[in-house]
């Protein structure tokens, strides 16, 4: 093997003290006498101004060599360099809110549509394509009698229908009766004696209906389930039932609000963020089931954060209650159809899925398959940092670095992943000089609404979660607190 360029040491670069050594030993061979005497000569002048011209080349061929592989390609030749792998650079993303649209039934809204957040600052959202308001269409529905007359009455509600039959008491005995007729435990049914409309909210607040009506009833307005985008990327989170402004008007579309989990945006995948992501989503061309499932999850759906995935290979149900046979995927984010989609592509035949969600998948011949996954429950872990050191050596900014470092690392967690206190020290005794002790104490809860006690923390105490749960981490729940040695 060569001693410099490429050898089984890796790219070896020959820097210019070398070059020049090497061309001076030749001339002098050549000339017989040393032409590294006189620096000030009209021939070490013409070595070095080449010399340098050699050693520009072999910082290009080293550069040439580090573009090819992810570990050291930055920007576009990162890029190139994944995509022998099929693996791309996940782009900036807008998030997408599902939101409740009311209007008359029939309502086209047009493209491009615009509401907005009642939230300051305010966020602007459009539809990037035209739906309608429609009774086929509907997730909650406010019917009221168009011709009160002697006959039937009838409500169909996907293919079921709900019969009354009418004599005499007007329009409000006519919507008690169909009210008491649609008993399924699907919908809930009133009837508003005000405005005399029969109202059906579905108790799946995500499902779509179709609504079929006899000739004397009509609707008196239609809630249709539709996606509009944020006009910027990233992940924009806004609480329920923020989403009410209607900035483009448009005749018939009385209100918005969003009731769902949004499919959340993301900014470009930085270099650093591509580095990590980028032995996860290898797999994608992976035999095995679960590697290819999770791999795909990341590579394919928007706004999938981590996806995990375990596999029970006996002829008995586990110990986390999985069936035999069957797989359970934990995805945190994305769509729920995309999600289950994914699933049932690269799932084995006859290998069941075990979760708490459930979405039907249109099969290979029109039949719809129950596909099933986990959203993983969260764990809200708060952090306190004690550092000690030498306060002539550490930085003012200790604790930005601090925090960054244990950022860095949280953001390759994923469900069933423990947060190892040993683990965060690596990093931050990398980042802050002059740090010669730490001590991280711990305290965590499911619930979002948690605020810790500060005596309810543990010293040292790892924070172990269960397959389902995942360990979240904010900047915010971290506090860094400095010490200076005696």
């Amino acid at each position: 093997m060569p001693e410099f360029g490429v050898t089984d040491q890796g790219f070896v670069l020959k820097r210019m003290d070398t070059i020049l050594e090497e061309i001076h030993a030749d001339l002098t061979a050549g000339f017989g006498f040393d032409t590294r005497m006189n620096q000030q000569s009209f021939l070490n002048v013409l070595v070095i101004t080449f010399g340098g011209q050699i050693a520009d080349l072999w910082e290009v061929l080293q550069d040439h060599y580090y573009a090819k592989y992810p570990a050291t390609a930055d920007g576009v030749n990162l890029d190139n360099s994944i995509q022998y792998g099929g693996i791309r650079r996940a782009k900036a993303r807008r998030t997408v809110y599902p939101l409740h649209c009311t209007g008359d039934d029939g309502t086209s809204v047009r493209a491009g549509t615009i509401v907005a957040s009642n939230t300051m600052p305010k966020i602007n959202l459009t539809n990037m394509e035209e739906f309608q308001i429609t009774r086929s269409n509907f997730n909650r529905v406010k019917i009221r009698v168009a011709a009160v007359a002697t006959g039937i009455y009838t409500v169909s509600i996907n293919g079921t229908q709900y019969s009354y039959s009418y004599s005499t008491g007007g329009s409000l005995n006519i919507l008690n009766g169909l009210a008491a007729k649609i008993a399924d435990v699907r919908y809930t049914v009133s009837v508003d004696e005000e405005s005399l409309v029969l109202v059906i909210l579905d108790n799946t607040i995500s499902r779509s209906n179709i609504l079929i009506l006899s000739e004397n009833l009509t609707t008196a307005s239609v809630t249709t389930i539709a996606d509009f985008s944020t006009e910027q990327y990233g992940k924009i989170v806004l609480p329920d039932g923020t989403i009410t402004e209607i900035v483009t008007s448009i005749r018939g579309l009385n209100t918005v609000e969003n009731h769902m989990a949004a499919t959340y945006g993301r900014l470009e995948e930085t270099d650093v963020e591509l580095r990590q992501s980028y032995l996860s989503k290898s797999a994608i061309r992976s035999t095995r089931m679960i590697d290819s499932i999770t791999s795909h999850l990341l590579n394919n759906v928007a706004g999938v954060e981590s996806a995990t995935g375990y596999e029970n290979e006996t002829n008995e149900t586990d110990r986390e209650r999985r069936p035999p046979h069957s797989i359970e995927i934990v995805v945190d984010g994305g769509n729920e159809t995309d999600i289950a989609q994914i699933i049932l592509d690269k799932k084995a035949g006859g290998i069941q899925t075990y979760g708490a969600v459930e979405v039907s998948v249109q099969g290979t011949y029109g039949e719809l398959i129950p596909i099933r996954f986990n959203r993983p429950e969260y764990v809200y872990t708060w952090l306190r940092v004690t550092l000690t050191g030498n306060s002539s050596m550490v930085p003012a900014n200790y604790a930005n670095l601090t925090i960054q470092s244990i950022m860095e690392f949280s953001k390759g967690m994923v469900a069933g992943d423990p947060l190892l206190i040993q683990q965060l020290m690596e990093g931050i005794y990398g980042s802050v000089a002059g740090i010669t002790y730490i001590q991280i104490e711990t305290v965590y809860s499911t619930d979002s609404t948690f605020v810790p006690d500060p005596k309810s923390y543990w010293q040292q105490a790892n924070v172990v979660v269960s397959s389902r749960q995942k360990v979240v981490l904010n900047e915010t729940m971290i506090e860094v607190i400095f010490y200076a040695e005696k």
